[in-house]
């Protein structure tokens, strides 16, 4: 008689945890949600939700910090007083479909020292691959930007706890790069170093 009734319990018990569960699970994967797209959400304030590199404002571009020794994807973005580079980190999260997580490396603009710029034709080999004598023809132009700072002090619009690199390499389309060595030349009164132009 008793071996029934726990039986019954048991069984019970195994159709409401996962129910209590799962209703968790979705509830993280709500906030997780809410907390990508607006990061600025009262529900957020003490929630950091992870933000892929497609959810961040800015150009995508290949860029390289500091001492790095590989080319990675990842945004710049340019505003009045701020160059913002927006770099992919760590493994991809499933939630995310994959997608990694972004860190944000911030400099003004007043510490840049020097940049140079230059503008390439590269031959796109999965072009070519693809369309033969035609991809070898659509050569991608791009412009590379080579940036150096002063070293950078923490303030209130930078803020950070590690170390800002004092190089950073990008390439991007040329009408983009252009159009950003335009900007950068403005904003600074430095004028780009011009050391190739394909």
């Amino acid at each position: 008689m008793k071996f029934p009734a726990i039986a019954i319990i048991l069984l019970s018990l195994t159709f409401i945890i996962p129910t209590q569960l799962s209703g968790q699970a979705s509830e993280v994967d709500e906030l997780f949600s809410l907390c990508s797209r607006f990061p600025h959400n009262s529900k957020c304030k003490d929630y950091t939700a992870p933000i892929p590199l497609n959810n961040r404002s800015g150009e995508e571009v290949s860029c390289l910090l500091g001492n790095q020794e590989e080319l990675e994807k990842c945004k710049v973005l340019l505003t009045e007083k701020l160059l913002t580079f927006y770099v992919e980190t760590g493994k991809g999260i499933n939630v995310l479909d994959g997608a990694k997580d972004t860190k944000e490396v911030t400099f003004p603009l007043d510490a840049l020292e020097s940049l140079s710029y230059s503008e390439k034709k590269k031959t796109d080999v999965g072009a070519v691959i693809a369309f033969g004598l035609f991809g070898l023809l659509s050569k991608q132009k791009t412009s590379t930007f080579n940036i150096y700072f002063k070293q950078i002090e923490t303030t209130e619009e930078v803020k950070t706890t590690e170390l800002l690199p004092r190089r950073a390499v990008f390439i991007v389309k040329r009408k983009i790069g252009r159009a950003i060595r335009q900007d950068i030349e403005q904003k600074t009164n430095l004028v780009a170093d011009i050391l190739d132009i394909e």
